[in-house]
């Protein structure tokens, strides 16, 4: 039988909040991912409400849950073309290449979905014994962004009925 839930692992990495990047906020980290037994990590940044909230996205890698702190190249798309239900709000961008500086998320648009690719030899080819990785979204205001960010690791290296867990 051919089940999803075999095939990627799913990972709330960060719980809806009003305010999900605040400027305040000293990290603005998603809960580190560890892919040590996948090839692949997709982060899924869901947002709701917001006014002019343009927080800088990038990936930080690092050798263990407590030391993501280098930023890595990854790559992206966009699924924001319009606001849900509008024709064109399902519709993805092109991939797109991110340098270690991210990219900026679209101010003002309600129900944005950005698909971020993490491939586990960019994290390992980042440093020694690396295979740890979190999602960082710097705000340089105090816009409210009301967001979650969901990640979804695949290619198993050692498929198995119930992927072990992700999160150290």
């Amino acid at each position: 039988m051919n089940v999803l839930s075999e095939k990627i692992k799913v990972v709330n990495a960060t719980q809806p909040v009003a305010d999900a990047f605040a400027a305040g906020d000293p990290l603005h980290l998603s809960d580190t991912v560890n892919l040590e037994n996948y090839n692949k990590c997709t982060f899924i940044i869901a947002t709701g409400a917001t006014t002019t909230a343009d927080g800088v996205v990038t990936i930080l890698a690092g050798a263990t849950n407590v030391t993501p702190a280098t930023a890595i190249t990854f790559k992206y798309r966009t699924q924001i073309a319009a606001i849900p239900p509008a024709q064109g709000s399902d519709v993805p961008s092109t991939l797109t290449d991110a340098s270690t500086s991210g990219f900026v998320m679209t101010a003002s648009k309600i129900g944005g979905l950005y698909i971020i690719e993490v491939d586990a030899a960019v994290v390992a080819a980042a440093g020694t014994n690396f295979d740890h990785c979190s999602l960082h979204v710097a705000e340089d205001t105090d816009d409210p962004q009301t967001a979650c960010v969901i990640a979804l690791l695949s290619e198993p290296r050692y498929p198995q009925d119930i992927l072990a867990t992700a999160i150290d």
